[in-house]
């Protein structure tokens, strides 16, 4: 527990020390949220409202998404190059509290981030929601952040720093564009409407906005989670690799 608590104390100092990073992780979601959702047009009041909770919950996985494939496997990369993981290891403490510590890191970034979404879009975009619905996408998407981790723990196995955020920026943004979060999948030409409903975006989002359908898209979690497996057994082939050579 102690071990904890030590790595737990720094791994929140240093993400206080990131601010910069984490505003703009946020910022970004936020801004494109408000000028967009303000582009909206449409004359029956109650397709508007669907289309801006939509938007909402599109912004915020947008969001999400920076903090799993960018902010976590450079912070991890950082840690390996200047030793520190390294030199953690070589002490007493478990490699697991080590990992564990980021993940909370990340999910407390996660919170933070969901809920000032969420905030942005009820007192200044007048989303209504029951408590209900406002808990149970909250939740969707906390869960669906935690699954696509593992896609930033794939990212992390890259040895330069550049290459891994470069990559993950290309990734970021065409996943996000391709997932439907910028512009509704729907929208899309037939032929891409099927390649997009398997993106990992879309489905992350999915999970949330899946709510207000008739039927809830369990499928989606099932598409994550093969997701998440795929990625995890990259990650550990690619570090076997490395460790070898």
């Amino acid at each position: 527990m102690k071990q904890f608590k030590a790595m737990m104390k720094y791994e929140l100092i240093d993400m206080s020390s990131r601010k910069s990073v984490f505003i703009m992780s946020i910022l970004l979601p936020v801004i494109f949220f408000l000028v967009f959702s303000a582009l909206m047009q449409t004359p029956n009041p109650k397709e508007l409202s669907f289309y801006i909770r939509d938007y909402m919950l599109s912004m915020t996985t947008f969001s999400l998404v920076s903090f799993a494939i960018l902010t976590f496997p450079v912070e991890m990369i950082n840690d390996k190059n200047n030793g520190w993981s390294r030199a953690l290891f070589r002490t007493p403490l478990n490699p697991m509290v080590y990992y564990l510590c980021k993940v909370i890191k990340i999910m407390i970034m996660y919170m933070i981030a969901i809920l000032i979404v969420f905030l942005v879009g009820h007192f200044f975009k007048d989303v209504n929601m029951s408590a209900k619905e406002w808990v149970i996408s909250y939740i969707g998407l906390l869960f669906g952040g935690l699954i696509f981790l593992t896609f930033g723990l794939l990212l992390a196995q890259f040895k330069d720093t550049q290459k891994a955020s470069t990559l993950g920026n290309i990734l970021y943004l065409g996943l996000a564009m391709l997932g439907g979060l910028w512009f509704p999948v729907i929208t899309f030409p037939e032929w891409l409407q099927p390649i997009a409903k398997l993106t990992p975006t879309y489905n992350f989002k999915n999970i949330a906005a899946g709510l207000f359908e008739k039927e809830y898209p369990w499928h989606s979690i099932g598409i994550l989670l093969i997701y998440a497996i795929v990625f995890i057994i990259l990650s550990v082939v690619i570090r076997r690799k490395t460790d070898v050579i």
